[in-house]
């Protein structure tokens, strides 16, 4: 029975006796080395840890004009952001390479194997506790500097135990990793499968024995006859929203604006006091599109809002709602080789409007629309199943890092 120890730290709890309680400062020591012709470009994330630029999705993203100033990276380095370090935006690099001179870089001062102090830094309670003792009025401006870093307590084992443990982790966390893959690879079946219903109902219908014939449109293929093709702006029209100078975004107002960051994520809403001519609001059941970020259309289900420049409300006049959602759906999935930009991809509104669309009747077009949202709730049912298998997994794996690193779980 191994004999346990009060830590002193709150969120470590109990640790092996023989182990010991030390200060950053006394294992790490900053790199500030800045040779960095010729070195690989590294991305610090939250969820990753440390890869090569290059390979994640903001590869094409903010190109600095000068590497001069970035930082070297050797192998076996601590990096941390400092403007993140509160989300856990730090690891160990298993790269040589350059980062970004806003980053951290540190080096270990002593014999140690780097590894364990990658999963032991990455548990929960780190990042909590380097928020408290970070500087800023709010989140997106906080730092944490190393005079702060350094002051934070680590727990040092022997260093065969710092070897046990990360060999332990390396095993177990890549199993688990192996079956959170497979449940992504899933993921995107399912996503693709309901893409491609999607598609084939909007410009095939529902009847399977229908006589087909040429569109003449490569994105429709062939459709059934009786069925025609026209251009979008035939049947809808794209309204643009309102500009805002960051001088006119509000704290609190009358109305709220909806930006495009409000339409996939928790992002601050700003506001504003204009009264402006109605096409510039939206309401419950209006058809917007996102199109600065490639989002596509949504069915609008909240309160009158203002709606921002980056989002067009779509009137869709004679067409059945639902069925016009599903339509910019796969028109949007079909379109994206004419999307401009890298970081924030987009569809142009003279782009759209020439866009070659299936014209409907509006009765099947209901039918259409009733079968894609029993449909698609089925298969987004079976990705909600999967995202929740993956939660699971991602708090097991935490679960067992942070037993192996505090020394809870005894590893032989």
């Amino acid at each position: 029975m191994r004999q346990m120890k009060d830590s002193g730290i709150e969120w470590i709890g109990k640790i092996p006796e023989g182990w010991a309680i030390e200060r950053m400062k006394g294992l790490f020591t900053e790199r500030n080395e800045r040779d960095c012709k010729g070195k690989t470009l590294l991305s610090v994330s939250q969820y990753y840890g440390i890869r090569p630029k290059s390979e994640t999705d903001i590869a094409d993203s903010h190109i600095a004009e000068s590497y001069d100033d970035y930082k070297v990276v050797c192998q076996g380095d601590f990096v941390m952001n400092i403007m993140l370090a509160w989300n856990g935006s730090y690891a160990v690099s298993d790269y040589n390479g350059m980062v970004s001179p806003a980053y951290c870089v540190f080096k270990f001062r002593k014999d140690c194997c780097e590894k364990y102090f990658h999963y032991l830094l990455r548990t929960n309670g780190y990042p909590t506790a380097f928020k408290t003792m970070s500087r800023g009025v709010i989140d997106s401006r906080l730092r944490l500097y190393p005079e702060q870093f350094y002051t934070f307590p680590v727990i040092l084992p022997p260093v065969e135990d710092q070897q046990r443990i990360a060999d332990y982790l390396d095993l177990k966390c890549g199993e688990i990793d192996s079956l959170i893959g497979l449940q992504e690879q899933m993921i995107e079946k399912l996503k693709a499968y309901k893409q491609s219903v999607i598609t084939e109902a909007v410009t095939k219908g529902l009847d399977p024995n229908a006589k087909l014939v040429p569109s003449g449109i490569d994105w429709i293929g062939e459709i059934p006859e009786g069925w025609k093709v026209c251009k979008l702006k035939n049947q809808y029209t794209l309204l643009n929203g309102r500009a805002y100078s960051d001088s006119e975004l509000l704290q609190e107002g009358k109305y709220r604006i909806l930006r495009v960051g409000n339409l996939f994520s928790s992002d601050k809403w700003y506001y504003s006091d204009m009264e402006l001519e109605d096409n510039k609001y939206c309401e419950a059941d209006d058809l917007l599109y996102g199109w600065s970020a490639s989002i596509g259309p949504l069915i609008w289900n909240g309160e009158k809002v203002i709606y921002h420049y980056h989002i067009w409300k779509v009137l869709f006049y004679e067409n059945d709602l639902r069925y016009s959602y599903y339509l910019l759906d796969a028109l949007t999935h079909a379109k994206r080789r004419d999307m401009h930009g890298s970081a924030m991809q987009h569809l142009t509104k003279t782009n759209m409007d020439n866009s070659w669309i299936p014209l409907v009747p509006k009765e099947e077009q209901r039918s259409i629309a009733t079968y894609l949202d029993s449909k698609c709730a089925d298969i987004d049912r079976l990705i909600a199943l999967k995202q929740q298998k993956i939660e699971a997994l991602k708090d097991y794996k935490k679960s067992i890092i942070y037993e192996a690193v505090t020394g809870k779980t005894i590893i032989e």
